[in-house]
């Protein structure tokens, strides 16, 4: 009702700012007649609403029930970000700590929302790095992506490749 008052309002408003602009010959009372018709328009649009609100409904049926959404289209898109997070960790890790690593995010549907429950690294290569920094590394490694992923110490591993 608010917004209807205001449109009204509003209408009138335009309408006499443009009236005393207008020139006192045809014209204006030409312009000036378009314009009461607008107004009215403007007044009658609740009444075009509700004629128009009363013919069949669009969706019939019980309006409880819910619509089930795509599995494979929610797996596809989860995977997809799933690999693109895997991509980002990798670069990232690699730049920060000058190794060279594999990352494999393990990931859930739960409600229908994207949940990471697991992450794996795998370093390959050190770098220049000697034996006993390794340890160092990898614990770092790990802090880091628990940063990253927002996810708990525990879903993170991180190992050296044997061999």
């Amino acid at each position: 009702m608010k917004a209807y008052i205001l449109s009204v309002c509003g209408a009138v408003i335009v309408s006499a700012l443009v009236v005393m602009l207008l020139p006192e010959g045809k014209t204006g009372k030409f312009i000036n007649g378009i314009l009461k018709l607008f107004c009215l328009l403007v007044m009658l649009v609740p009444l075009f609403g509700f004629l128009s609100d009363h013919g069949e409904p669009v969706f019939s049926g019980d309006g409880s029930a819910s619509i089930k959404p795509d599995d494979d289209f929610i797996d596809y898109f989860f995977g997809e970000r799933a690999e693109r997070e895997e991509a980002y960790l990798k670069q990232t890790l690699e730049e920060e700590f000058e190794v060279t690593l594999t990352a494999e995010i393990a990931w859930n549907v739960v409600d229908y929302a994207y949940e990471v429950s697991n992450v794996t690294i795998e370093i390959e290569n050190f770098g220049m790095n000697e034996n006993d920094e390794h340890i160092f590394i990898i614990n770092g490694i790990g802090e880091r992506v628990v940063k990253l992923m927002r996810i708990p110490s525990e879903a993170v591993e991180v190992y050296e490749r044997e061999g």
